[in-house]
This record gives structure tokens, sequence and C-alpha cells, in this order.
């Protein structure tokens, strides 16, 4: 069950509520009447947001190019491979969310892509991890020369 503590109990034995998070007991934090945090383990946070917030991106071929469009952030990757496209966006996912953390998290024509900006920001740390959560089966990772 998850535990509802305000920031002060939580300061006293904060590395138990993350044992505690990863177990899958999600710990709420509050302060006087402000907005809750909640301390969750990443991957089932990750596993309930895929099911409402899937990617599902469009990939063309054209001349000797890859292009690879993502609908739900309105970002693309063009390379000369797959594996090249597929880097291509993830660098422009990861820019864009870094945007939309800054600014564009407030527009009217951006907010509602908070399921997936959260999708990319908790793999963002681990190239694969992000590959996975963009593209699925279909990931094929850049070969490193």
């Amino acid at each position: 069950m998850a535990g509802r503590l305000n920031v002060s109990e939580a300061r006293r034995d904060f590395s138990a509520l993350v044992e505690r998070a990863g177990r899958g007991d999600w710990q709420v934090i509050g302060r006087r009447g402000q907005a809750e945090v909640v301390l969750a383990d990443g991957r089932e946070l990750d596993e309930l947001l895929s099911r409402c917030y899937p990617f599902a991106p469009e990939v063309s071929f054209e001349h000797e190019n890859v292009g690879i469009y993502l609908l739900e952030l309105a970002v693309h990757g063009v390379g000369t491979s797959l594996p090249q496209a597929q880097a291509d966006l993830m660098d422009a996912a990861t820019a864009y969310v870094a945007e939309w953390v800054e600014w564009l998290h407030a527009a009217p024509d951006h907010r509602d892509r908070a399921g997936w900006v959260r999708r990319v920001q908790l793999a963002a740390d681990d190239p694969a991890a992000l590959g996975r959560t963009l593209f699925g089966d279909a990931y094929q990772p850049l070969a490193t020369q």
C-alpha cells in the first residue's frame, strides 16, 4: 500500500522509501497543501505509461535515404540506413523533450504530449532503452566504429 508522508518524514528515511518504491510500494510525499509527488519504480511506471502512450514510428524510404517520423512528438530522423535514421530520431526526440520540459509543456498544442515525454525521460540515460522505447522490436542499434 502506498505510503503517504510529509516532506520531513520522507527526509528522515529516504533510502528506505526508495527501496520500498523499487519493490512496487509507491510512496506519496506532500508538503502542506502543495502538490504531492510520487516515488515509484521507473520500470513499472514505464510499463503503465506504455499502455496509454505507445509510439508508432512511420518509416519511409526515398531515394537513398531512410526517414522516420514520430507523430507523438512531431519529430523526425533521417539517415542512409535504418540504424542511422533511428539514431537521428532518438537525438531529435531527446532534444524535443528538453524543450518540452523547459517551455513547451505550457503550450496548448504540446501540453497533451506529457505521457510520451515522460516515457522518453525514463529511458533517456540508456541509448538501448531509448531505442526499445521508441522502436520496440524494430530497434537496430547503430554499429560502433
